[in-house]
């Protein structure tokens, strides 16, 4: 089992703060948020297999993901790295999607 000697948890009011970052009602409104878009992601990466056509819609949610895991790993997780790799790949992803789009059209 692993040791959590380093994190150290303070619970004030309504917030549950830990070294590492807040954890607020809102905050777990955007993990709620984010695990709901990785299995609805995970759907369409499944349906994208079977039916090519899905690309944009995939596309479009997947970079949608990756912003939203990039807010979380930046206001709870504090982990900086991340949250750049994150936020730049979801933004060219929803970026991609949009010129695919319009060539498309």
């Amino acid at each position: 089992m692993k040791n959590n000697k380093n994190i150290k948890k303070q619970v004030v009011g309504n917030e549950m703060k830990f070294s590492s970052g807040k954890i607020t009602k809102f905050n777990i409104v955007f993990i709620n948020i984010q695990l709901f878009l990785t299995f609805f992601t995970l759907g369409l990466f499944i349906w994208y297999i079977i039916d090519a056509n899905m690309i944009y819609i995939f596309q479009f949610f997947l970079g949608v993901m990756l912003l939203v895991m990039s807010y979380n790993n930046h206001i709870i997780y504090c982990r900086r790295k991340a949250t750049i790799l994150y936020a730049v790949v979801g933004i060219s992803l929803l970026i991609l999607d949009l010129i695919m789009y319009i060539i498309e059209v």
